[in-house]
């Protein structure tokens, strides 16, 4: 994991050490002053993330106050990728290099397009290993779509049942945090006659074999995809015959009481179990007949489709719970915590940042301090609301500030490296490398910045998105003065 995140963080600079093995009009660029530059940039820019792991650590700020400043942050960050790198870098095309307008447009579109799509995919890779947990908005996501797998998986086990498939499966999901996975082994009796019925069995693996007592019950021996029970969970019939396992067994069990808490919370389900009871109570023909008619034209795909979509957003102490794991602390199972990819993670929306005020820096005289601002002030919220995350599920305050004090340090490097590698680069390459970098912090501000600030703050953070973009821009008004 670790060997993947650094190969993607480091495309950009490799782009950039094979650009500068061609000749450059610029000769060297580096000076001692762009080093120290681009360093001090890197430290200045990244330093708002240990003011903002105290804030988060120590103190409670209210939810709308960080979502405005995570807002505001975001509409500077906008203004500076917008003008800063997307218009600079074609202008210094056109202008500089002599390219045609879409040539120029080309070599910008090409980065932002590259670059968002490898932030992308580094961050679903990452998140798959643990560097969801460290943003409140990317775990919730991450949940989701695990519990969204886990409901296709356990649709498509009881959709094997005639009851099942005639039950509507947005209802059907909340079974998921209830269903129990029993493994037995060969001989064991699952249920006997005259027992109460205890709930619905799926069989996920091996087989078991029915013995009936009386002319109601099952006959013979099924296996893998099979459901028994469904019938006696509706009608509170005792069980009418001997169930034993073959083999050694696992089964997907979903308890009676578990089962009726769902349906008396959901109207609709409760009405369909109750046509079902009164069909097998006073029907002319056996239950089992109707589910066949009733599910003759049943269309797995929409009714999947309809349950999938019902599963509900995570809230933030669900998410919370899933990082700590079945067994408590902060490394929790599928990437609820891991320490290593949650740096990773981090690593990865920091560094194109640093990269980019690296490379851009030549002097402190022609500096333009717009970008410096935009990452500092979007780094402050982004690290209180991570911390107090991290903070949630489990981590300690010296391991969330080892963490962001490693980032800094990584930021600083980033900033050197990204100076050093695009020293004696075509305006081309460095125009695509910066075009790289500014694609992967626009897709980090889609994907969680902009997401969590809404969701926390409101309409509000439209006016605060605006105060950011403004504020960005009055430096970029004041550099068009020089």
């Amino acid at each position: 994991m670790g060997g993947l995140a650094s190969s993607i963080l480091l495309i950009p600079m490799a782009i950039g050490a094979v650009a500068s093995t061609a000749p450059a009009q610029g000769a060297l660029k580096v000076t001692a002053e762009s080093a120290f530059g681009s360093v001090l940039l890197g430290l200045i820019a990244s330093s708002s993330l240990m003011i903002g792991a105290a804030l988060g650590i120590y103190v409670n700020a209210p939810k709308r106050v960080v979502a405005a400043v995570m807002a505001f942050g975001a509409g500077a960050l906008i203004e500076s990728l917008a003008i800063e790198l997307a218009f600079g870098g074609a202008e210094a095309l056109i202008a500089e290099a002599k390219l045609s307008p879409f040539a120029g447009w080309l070599w910008v579109a090409s980065g932002f397009m590259v670059g968002g799509g490898v932030y992308s995919a580094a961050t679903i890779a990452l998140d798959n290993v643990g560097a969801a947990a460290r943003k409140a908005s990317s775990l919730r996501n991450f949940v989701r779509r695990a519990r969204r797998e886990q409901a296709t998986t356990m649709l498509i086990k009881l959709s094997t049942s005639d009851m099942f498939r005639s039950l509507p499966a947005a209802d059907l999901v909340r079974l998921i945090p209830h269903a129990d996975t029993r493994r037995l082994k060969a001989g064991e009796a699952i249920f006997k006659p005259g027992e109460i019925a205890d709930g619905v069995y799926l069989i996920e693996k091996g087989h078991v074999e029915f013995k009936p007592e009386g002319a109601g019950g099952m006959d013979g021996t099924y296996g893998e995809g099979h459901c028994f029970g469904e019938l006696e969970l509706l009608t509170n019939e005792n069980r009418q015959e001997l169930a034993v396992t073959v083999d050694e067994v696992q089964l997907l069990f979903i308890p009676r009481e578990d089962f009726s808490a769902v349906m008396e919370s959901s109207p609709i389900l409760r009405d369909a179990v109750s046509d079902l009871v009164k069909v097998h109570t006073h029907g002319t023909f056996s239950i089992e007949h109707h589910l066949r008619q009733q599910t003759r034209d049943f269309n797995r795909k929409e009714w999947l489709a309809e349950g999938v979509a019902a599963v509900a957003m995570p809230t933030h102490e669900e998410a919370a719970h899933h990082a700590k794991g079945q067994h408590g602390g902060a490394a929790g199972e599928h990437g609820g915590g891991s320490p290593l990819a949650i740096f990773a993670g981090a690593l990865l929306d920091g560094v194109p940042e640093s990269i980019v005020l690296g490379a851009a820096f030549t002097s402190f005289a022609t500096f333009n301090p717009t970008f410096l601002v935009a990452v500092f002030m979007s780094n402050l919220p982004e690290a209180m609301a991570s911390s107090a995350q991290m903070k949630r599920i489990g981590y300690t305050p010296a391991r969330i500030f080892g963490l962001w004090g490693s980032l800094v340090v990584a930021s600083a490097v980033g900033a050197l490296i990204g100076n050093m590698f695009l020293a004696t680069a075509s305006e081309q390459w460095i125009t695509f490398v910066e075009a790289f970098a500014g694609g992967g912090i626009m897709a980090m501000l889609a994907q969680t910045m902009m997401p969590e600030a809404y969701e926390e703050g409101g309409t509000l953070v439209g006016l605060a998105t605006i105060a950011g973009f403004l504020a960005a821009l009055f430096f970029t008004a004041l550099d068009l003065a020089h």
